[in-house]
């Protein structure tokens, strides 16, 4: 039966395909080829240089890949806090902010349930809009998750090189350039091993929060 791992691992494996036509042979084959009369060729639309043809694979599949992995930790999020509601009660006047319930919410509410949907809504949003070791720290002492800390390194690596690659038109930034695979300033390159490393980190990270939520909420 399909659960949120299941299908996350599922789409991480699609990606696999994707990563194997990022090949130098791959782009010889088809860089002549015109989808349509009037359009350049492959090859022409890369300047001919099968760096750019690979990276532009590359980086596709690292994002893609990053989507997939965000949606089953936000999936994960609703399933631990409908076990148990109570995570969301207030800790600090911040929080208590977050988890106010309007007047005109309350009067146009369904019923108790649905009032309780729309805090997990919110809950899960300013969440998720969030760096990830913030949310690294809210998985662990909020929901009481348990996982290998060593993979923490490069799940943040790899949440980095989504933004910079979605707000910096992929260039490393500042914090990127913290690991010294990457230079501030300078085009994020990437290889398929790269990226087959870091879908290797979110599946035993993934694995390892599914099994651990699933022993503490009984999903």
């Amino acid at each position: 039966m399909e659960n949120i791992y299941t299908n996350l691992i599922k789409r991480l494996n699609y990606l696999i395909g994707l990563l194997d036509i990022s090949s130098e042979t791959s782009f010889k084959m088809i860089k002549g080829h015109k989808f349509f009369e009037g359009f350049e060729s492959i090859g022409e639309i890369y300047d001919n240089q099968y760096s750019i043809y690979r990276n532009q694979i590359t980086i596709s599949a690292l994002l893609l890949g990053y989507a997939h992995f965000e949606a089953f930790l936000s999936a994960l999020i609703v399933l631990c806090i409908k076990s148990n509601p109570r995570i969301m009660i207030p800790e600090g006047k911040g929080q208590q902010r977050e988890k106010t319930i309007t007047y005109n919410q309350l009067l146009l509410a369904k019923n108790y349930d649905s009032l309780i949907e729309e805090l997990i809504e919110k809950e899960v949003r300013n969440n998720m809009y969030k760096s990830m070791p913030v949310l690294l720290d809210y998985l662990n002492k909020k929901l009481k998750l348990t996982w290998d800390n060593q993979l923490n390194g490069e799940i943040i690596t790899a949440s980095l090189i989504r933004n910079c690659c979605m707000h910096n038109n992929c260039i490393a930034d500042k914090n990127l350039a913290k690991d010294k695979r990457f230079t501030e300033g300078k085009e994020i390159i990437l290889n398929s091993g790269e990226v087959h490393s870091f879908g290797i980190q979110a599946r035993q990270f993934s694995r390892e929060l599914w099994e651990s939520a699933q022993s503490k909420y009984n999903l």
